[in-house]
């Protein structure tokens, strides 16, 4: 008997709506750990105007009132950096485009975010532009956008300040972020309790999404007589409180470093300095030197004194995973192998830099080559000390 099963299905898009769905609800429920955390968010709204509104209190922005974030959030399978253009195919801009035209003189305090799975092109100046909020101060922007959008650049004066382009953590990271954001809150449960927990909010923050009523919602703010169908989408404290008694810590945790944990497109780089015990100031010098490294690199290619011989970076690039594969072996099977592997690296490439930049690249300069070696393990091609497969 033939098994349906092995046969190709001519449509296959439903199981990736099914995971882009699911994404979209993963992303919904770090704004829930931050009220799990007593940060500043108020409460979350799904699918109600945008993806995800997100109201928070104390932005400066809106001094005595709530600043809302209404999110449009696209994933994709590609993993390349995302560029302008690739956002006007994915058309969150379009989203927020009708938002702002449905929200725009009612008082609100808001903020339009287009939240994209992985990484921003930092060569894209005009989308580096929109992500600080200053795309209304770009001229290319402005143009582009407006062509895009079919409408006169002046209609953009009051919408461009307000977007935001934010690159949200891949599929694959989402939930092992989220998950040890919340083992953070609740320090002292097993992580079969945080499973539970994890997966309690995750299942209500679904619930939410498609308008299921869930016992105990009886809070709602701002909104005075909400209809019930935006009740029912609606997360607030009163929501989650039965899962904020289960954690060990009070609500004063959260901030700068689990925002940045929840928030930043953690990549390969961090997750193997992790797994290695690096300390945050190794962290933070690994990803300053690979962002120099890369800087350096789009500069020379812009000026046309990048070699256009591939075979000249891969002989770099050869020698510098050499070089880290023998020094991290040097180092492994200790408690905190990272530092000290990050360290006799930057060393010994700022001893001997010529050795490995032969042509030069990186003008033989021992930082601009620490960062390329941490480009390379951001690839996945070598790690810090552990013995555990963070890829």
């Amino acid at each position: 008997m033939v098994d349906p099963i092995e046969t190709e299905a001519p449509d296959d898009s439903g199981s990736v709506t099914v995971r882009r769905f699911e994404y979209q609800i993963h992303i919904s429920v770090q704004a829930v750990l931050e009220m799990l955390a007593g940060g500043t968010v108020i409460h979350v709204t799904c699918e109600h105007i945008e993806d995800i509104t997100v109201a928070r209190r104390g932005d400066p922005r809106c001094v005595d009132g709530v600043f809302w974030d209404f999110q449009q959030i696209k994933t994709r399978d590609a993993v390349e950096p995302w560029t302008l253009t690739d956002v006007f195919k994915s058309k969150p801009l379009k989203s927020l485009w009708r938002t702002h035209g449905t929200v725009a003189g009612t008082g609100l305090t808001y903020q339009l975010t287009a939240g994209l799975e992985g990484h921003l092109d930092p060569a894209d100046d005009a989308l580096v532009a929109l992500s600080k909020g200053q795309g209304g101060d770009n001229a290319a922007c402005r143009k582009r956008i407006a062509t895009y959008l079919k409408v006169e650049e002046d209609a953009l004066t009051d919408f461009l300040p307000l977007v935001r382009i934010r690159p949200l953590p891949r599929r694959g990271d989402i939930e092992l972020r989220n998950t040890r954001v919340l083992a953070e809150l609740g320090q002292g449960l097993t992580m079969a309790v945080i499973d539970a927990l994890y997966n309690e909010l995750l299942r209500r923050t679904r619930d939410a999404s498609q308008g299921l009523p869930v016992a105990r919602w009886t809070e709602l703010l701002v909104l005075d007589s909400p209809p019930q169908p935006v009740l029912n989408k609606r997360l607030t404290a009163a929501a989650i409180a039965d899962v904020r008694q289960r954690l060990t810590r009070p609500d004063h945790v959260l901030l700068e470093d689990l925002s940045q944990q929840l928030h930043g497109p953690e990549t390969a780089l961090v997750r193997k300095l992790r797994a290695g015990s690096a300390s945050k100031e190794v962290i933070e010098e690994a990803q300053m030197l690979r962002a120099h490294a890369e800087g350096h690199r789009f500069k020379e290619l812009a000026m046309g004194a990048w070699p256009g011989d591939q075979a000249i970076e891969t002989d770099l690039d050869q020698r510098l995973l050499l070089l880290a594969r023998r020094t991290g072996r040097s180092h492994r099977g200790r408690p905190q192998p990272a530092d000290a592997i990050f360290d006799e690296l930057q060393r010994m490439l700022d001893a001997s830099p010529g050795t490995y930049d032969r042509h030069p690249l990186y003008a033989q300069d021992g930082v601009l080559l620490m960062g390329r070696a941490c480009a390379i393990s951001d690839e996945c091609k070598f790690g810090w000390g552990s013995d555990r497969d963070v890829s």
